[in-house]
């Protein structure tokens, strides 16, 4: 199984029917595949953690790199695991316009320009979206 996080940012202004419909279509083709994952919409941009065996995660990825809704893709990190952080989520959601809630992504960009992502920053970040998605969901 790998672990796929990675950066876009948004071609046109996104509106939430048509978050919506992308979160639906993930949804339902993730979970055929055996994947899990988070997707993080904030000012413009996407964050997107993917987890799951590894050929249909890869697949997947590469069916979002065609995707015009989204573009300047850059994976930040990739990484095999034996454990799944988003267990039970197909797709989880969370669209942030707080600028304080988005210094973690930008925490994560930075890291990705060193050329590898700190595991404890990329850890702790997936840790506070999971508490968010529990939150917000029960």
């Amino acid at each position: 199984m790998i672990r796929i996080l990675y950066f876009s940012r948004s071609t046109n202004a996104l509106y939430d029917d048509q978050l919506e419909d992308i979160l639906e279509s993930s949804r339902r083709n993730n979970s055929a595949l055996g994947i899990t994952g988070i997707l993080v919409h904030a000012n413009g941009m996407f964050m997107q953690v993917l987890e799951g065996p590894e050929q249909p995660t890869l697949r997947t990825y590469v069916k979002i790199l065609d995707d015009q809704r989204h573009s300047d893709c850059q994976i930040a990190y990739i990484a095999h695991t034996d454990k799944r952080i988003f267990e039970g989520w197909s797709m989880g959601a969370i669209a942030r316009n707080d600028p304080l809630d988005f210094e973690k992504i930008i925490a994560l960009q930075k890291q990705h320009r060193k050329a590898v992502v700190e595991p404890k920053i990329f850890i702790q970040t997936i840790r506070e979206w999971l508490t968010i998605l529990k939150d917000k969901h029960g």
